[in-house]
């Protein structure tokens, strides 16, 4: 069992350097994408930036018409959720990929 204080610092060091880029790497690689999810057939429909932000909505007029009580504002949960899943979904991918 390694006790040397001073290699272990290092090797933590190298690990956060080497994690460091493939995360930097990731980012870069994704800069500017954009993920939609929608719902109730795209009349709900939510798109994030590469980073999971929210930066568009679109909520068809039929949609309000369609939902009673507080429907509508689950599909946007919904959607805004999923939106943001598939974006950190991606990222998680692509950093993993570069540690190895």
């Amino acid at each position: 069992m390694e006790t040397d204080p001073v290699r272990k610092i290092r090797e933590f060091a190298e690990l956060v350097a080497r994690d460091g880029a493939a995360l930097v790497r990731a980012e870069g690689e994704l800069a500017g994408r954009r993920y939609t999810a929608s719902a109730r057939g795209g009349l709900v429909r939510a798109e994030v930036d590469h980073r999971a932000r929210l930066v568009g909505i679109h909520i068809d007029r039929a949609a309000v018409a369609r939902s009673r009580g507080g429907e509508l504002g689950a599909y946007i949960v919904e959607v805004v959720g999923q939106a943001r899943e598939e974006a950190r979904a991606e990222y998680r991918r692509l950093a993993r990929a570069g540690v190895r």
